[in-house]
């Protein structure tokens, strides 16, 4: 299954559209302000909400919960290393593979691949491709790229400090 994410540049503040392989449109990302850090939530085509991405922040750095129906089903989190930057996706035996900056990379469990995020060239703006192998996994890949997005908007902003 592939799912098709157009954005100039990703802001927590807009609406994003994505859309299948028939162009069709299935989800809606719609994020909002909350007094002590931000919510994001995915909606289907019936307008009921399939996953929300909360940020936490707890310590040093942020983290975003997943949840799907009210159960917390995975958090994200990036580790600075000295190699490179990693994010950890708690509760999931997934793992990003990849350069996540350049919006280049895997999601996987174990040998198997879960998702790819890819850049989708020859298109306006900015635009992006999330194949996921197994359907069942798609709104929660989703809300990992989301989440991951997220995390390096909070980056930026702390730069802009």
């Amino acid at each position: 299954m592939k799912l098709y994410i157009r954005a100039k540049r990703f802001s927590l503040r807009d609406s994003l559209i994505v859309r299948n392989e028939k162009d069709e449109p299935i989800y809606e990302i719609k994020s909002e302000w909350l007094s002590f850090g931000r919510k994001v939530h995915i909606y289907d085509q019936q307008n009921e909400e399939v996953a929300s991405i909360e940020e936490k922040k707890f310590g040093f750095s942020a983290k975003y919960a997943i949840s799907q129906l009210d159960t917390n089903v995975a958090v994200v989190k990036k580790e600075n290393n000295l190699v490179a930057s990693d994010y950890d996706i708690d509760k999931l035996n997934w793992k990003i593979k990849g350069n996540v900056e350049d919006n280049e990379y895997k999601i996987k469990e174990r040998l198997r691949t879960v998702a790819e995020l890819k850049k989708k060239w020859f298109s306006v703006g900015e635009s992006y491709v999330l194949e996921v192998e197994e359907e069942q996994d798609s709104v929660v890949a989703l809300a990992v790229v989301v989440a991951i997005w997220s995390l390096q908007a909070d980056a930026e902003e702390k730069e802009d400090e």
